[in-house]
């Protein structure tokens, strides 16, 4: 059997280095003659939602976590030079209320069909926050499996956490990132109940066919379409366009691109074989942390998908809430995933059942790994030891209030800057990585 291969997204923020508050220049950052390539576009690093963002897409899927890390390594060394001409630092983390990202005119394109169906409010949450997102490419004879397995990564959350400080300043989440898109009442994704029209938040549960799951897209794209379509929503929307039709909406939102499900199922990505499932609910983090999620994911695949391992949901009341062996896994039920994923986002690792069911799955995802490259889940075990994420040791650094000031947003952005720097130390000591060699990126 071929072995899966893996490739990363990777949203971070510049910085101004001199005081950790945010910067608007990634449009001089994107178009470093470093970052381009023969046609003048951008070749490592990529545009996002506001002129702070950057955002680094592996440029190979790999098996291998040894070389996804030295690719990192070598556009961690670019980023680096680059920042320094500029004075920034490209800072894995959402904002922290130090300072404020603009729009980027560049996505407007997208940013129409954002507004007209969940208004400006919405937006200005959505662009505020930053995320990793990991490409896992598709076993044909076992998709649903698949895309139950990933589900089942959703508590996942407390390992990559790094916005304990909202946006606003707000100390109430663990893992504010994933609450601004998830929560089925509060998230920036709700269509409210209007007349007899029912209203509408993403399903993030289990299927069981691939059949499912496409009905599930296509209702959301329809209904999404339907929202944008509405009269209403159009007029309230006064800065669309008149030209941005329902037919422009549809250019820009196909259906593999419509909506923020924890998991999208992507057949137009083809650098994977026949298509990808790309995970979507982690934070940004420090890049080892990074490492250590594509890690889990990989090996957690790899366990299930080359083991033949059989899969299934765990009953209502069954004895077992889940189990991660090799002869068999069982996966929580919805309500039970439910519950460790919304104690995930409060509370991080501090909760022990949350603990005790990332440790499991671990554990289990570190088997599906070479030897050798079993060290990149390290940083895992070492939270689940102390029952300390990043967003828990960052508002330990920082003592706890209810609300933090922008100068404790910069504060913030330094800690995980720190951390950041010290995870690539790491990295760079057991890869044997040198910088100053001819070729950052290749």
């Amino acid at each position: 059997m071929k072995p899966l291969q893996i490739a990363v997204e990777y949203e971070r923020g510049l910085h101004h280095a001199h005081d950790f508050t945010v910067a608007n220049v990634a449009p001089q950052f994107l178009t470093h003659p470093s970052n381009l390539n023969e046609e003048g576009k951008t070749k490592y690093f990529h545009q996002e939602g506001t002129l702070h963002q950057t955002e680094f897409n592996s440029l190979q899927p790999t098996s291998s976590l040894d070389e996804l890390c030295l690719e990192f390594l070598k556009a961690e060394e670019l980023s680096d030079q680059i920042c320094a001409e500029l004075g920034v630092l490209n800072i894995p983390i959402s904002e922290t209320g130090a300072g404020s990202a603009e729009l980027n005119p560049a996505v407007m394109h997208r940013v129409h069909g954002y507004q007209t169906i969940f208004g400006k409010e919405a937006v200005q949450k959505l662009i505020r926050i930053s995320g990793i997102h990991l490409h896992i490419d598709q076993y044909l004879e076992r998709l649903a499996d698949q895309f139950n397995a990933l589900t089942a990564l959703r508590p996942t959350i407390a390992l990559t956490s790094a916005s304990a400080i909202s946006p606003e300043g707000r100390n109430s989440m663990n893992c504010h990132r994933y609450n601004i898109i998830a929560d089925p009442v509060e998230g920036v994704f709700v269509i409210p109940k209007c007349g007899d029209i029912p209203g509408w938040t993403e399903d993030r549960s289990y299927i069981a066919s691939m059949e499912e799951l496409e009905k599930r897209d296509k209702m959301r794209h329809s209904r999404w379409a339907a929202e944008f379509a509405s009269p209403y929503n159009r007029r309230n929307n006064k800065d669309l366009p008149l030209d941005y039709t329902l037919k422009s909406f549809l250019e820009n939102f196909p259906i593999e691109k419509t909506g923020y499900p924890d998991i999208r199922f992507r057949p137009d990505v083809k650098d994977l074989g026949p298509g990808t499932f790309e995970l979507r609910i982690n934070d940004s983090a420090p890049l080892d942390v990074v490492l250590a999620q594509a890690g889990l994911v990989l090996g957690y695949m790899n366990q299930i998908i080359l083991g033949d391992t059989p899969l299934t949901i765990a009953e209502d009341h069954s004895k077992k809430d889940y189990l991660f062996d090799k002869k068999g896994v069982i996966l929580p039920n919805k309500y039970i995933l439910d519950h460790y994923s919304d104690l995930a986002m409060k509370y991080g690792l501090k909760n022990p059942q949350v603990r005790e069911y990332l440790s499991a799955l671990t554990e289990f995802a570190q088997g599906g790994l070479p030897a050798e490259q079993q060290h990149y889940l390290k940083p895992y075990f070492e939270m689940l030891d102390s029952g300390q994420n990043l967003a828990s040791q960052l508002l330990r650094h920082l003592g706890h209030k209810i609300i933090y000031s922008p100068q404790d947003g910069a504060l913030a952005n330094r800690f995980i800057w720190e951390k950041h720097r010290q995870g690539i130390q790491s990295l760079q000591e057991k890869t044997g990585y040198q910088r100053g060699l001819p070729s950052c990126v290749e």
